[in-house]
């Protein structure tokens, strides 16, 4: 942990000369209203009444001599929020920069004052970071009002554990009809990628759907019992296109992790640092969502500093997914 040296001081002379630029915003109506762009902020509870706000509104009117950064405060009903900076890089995911109590308080002051358009920190290694944070009184007023909407009591829940998968080699795939291909655009569509034995209930399987290069790819995943051997869509909230027993099997940006027994699908702008992830645990039942974060501002973050829209706190998720 680094110690912090100064004061975060205003830029009275960048009030004048930056104007909010014009924004990156991912709008999509598959983005629920739990995260959303007000005021050049990301602002959102997620289910368990936890809400953040993060500055969202890059300085590019001015050559500026330091690091960019976003600055993210997270709300609480029984003292001040607790404040962090994320360092934008756009190449890396930095450590978040964490401020003394006094240096905290300091910043609420000039953010609850709202007359600036940028504010800046100069460490004592010299890097100076620069931190948007217009308007926040109203972002304030109003994630008080969403906590009180979002949140619930916690209840103990026994733990779900997430279930390992095996991926498997010359296993014989049912072949897809031109219904279940409705569609898709590959010329090999409908040709199997991979297939995984999660536990011993059931068998994952992905299907070719888009061509290579795809700036959105969507491939099919379907499940099939081991027992009876019936094939269904992956059903999931984000899934798209065919659907098989009234479950949808198209997914955009899908992974399959089976050492860690999670499938990760995102939406996201072509930049990919704005959109959604949805991350769903695999379980003898089949996938449970886990987790749900979303950006709407472009503006550099990397997935695991989007804001949480959704958590199942019965599932421990890897470090890295």
């Amino acid at each position: 942990m680094k110690i912090w040296s100064c004061t975060f001081l205003c830029a009275p002379f960048l009030a004048g000369c930056l104007h909010a630029p014009a924004e990156r915003i991912m709008v999509s109506l598959d983005i629920g209203e739990r995260v959303m762009a007000v005021k050049g902020w990301d602002v959102g509870c997620d289910n368990l009444g936890h809400c953040v706000a993060i500055s969202a509104l890059p300085p590019r009117k001015v050559k500026l001599d330091g690091i960019r950064g976003a600055l993210r405060v997270a709300f609480h009903a029984d003292r001040e929020p607790d404040l962090a900076i994320i360092p934008l890089d756009f190449e890396e995911r930095l450590p978040e920069v964490k401020p003394s109590a006094e240096q905290a308080a300091s910043l609420l002051r000039q953010l609850r004052l709202g007359n600036e358009f940028m504010l800046w920190h100069q460490d004592n290694d010299g890097s100076r970071y620069y931190l948007p944070g217009k308007d926040f009184a109203q972002i304030e007023s109003l994630l008080r009002q969403w906590r009180e909407k979002f949140s619930v009591r916690l209840v103990q829940q026994e733990p779900i554990v997430r279930t390992k998968a095996t991926a498997l080699g010359g296993f014989v795939t049912p072949e897809l009809t031109e219904a279940q291909l409705t569609g898709c655009k590959a010329p090999k569509k409908g040709d199997i990628e991979a297939v995984w034995a999660v536990g011993g209930e059931f068998y994952l399987l992905r299907y070719t759907c888009s061509t290579n290069g795809s700036a959105l790819p969507l491939t099919l995943w379907f499940t099939q019992d081991k027992k009876s051997g019936k094939l269904e869509g992956i059903g999931i909230d984000e899934a798209v296109g065919p659907r098989i027993n009234d479950k949808a099997a198209g997914l955009y940006n899908a992974h399959f992790e089976p050492t860690q027994g999670v499938l990760v699908t995102r939406k996201v702008y072509s930049s990919r640092d704005c959109g959604s992830v949805a991350v769903y645990a695999a379980t003898p039942s089949g996938f449970l969502l886990a987790e749900r974060r979303e950006a709407r501002h472009c503006i550099g973050l990397f997935e695991r500093d989007w804001i949480r829209a959704y958590r199942n706190p019965a599932i421990v998720l890897p470090g890295v997914w």
